[in-house]
């Protein structure tokens, strides 16, 4: 179950140069059709640098953690402190 985890990580990781440079080849191709090369080549790169950013992050630490890190939402106030708060607010109010 953790190699399924590894593997949705490493494609979302993967994902993110490969959409962007992908996005911005099919920009240009679509205002140029003549400039179909350059679209190419931008979806070439977008997938090199993904593969490289990927294998880069897996190997050096587990992409789980990576994007552990990434999704820690330390901004957002546990269960607790809503309730907490929204008692202090209600009594303040009266």
């Amino acid at each position: 179950m953790n190699n399924f985890f590894n593997f949705i990580y490493w494609l979302k990781i993967f994902l993110s140069p490969f959409i962007f440079f992908g996005g911005v080849g099919v920009a240009i191709y679509i205002n140029n059709k003549d400039l179909i090369l350059v679209g190419i080549l931008l979806g070439i790169v977008g997938l090199t640098v993904g593969i490289l950013w990927a294998e880069k992050i897996r190997k050096n630490q587990n992409t789980t953690e990576y994007m552990g890190r990434i999704f820690n939402t330390d901004d957002i106030k546990s269960y607790d402190e809503i309730v907490s708060d929204e008692k202090i607010n209600d009594s303040t109010e009266l």
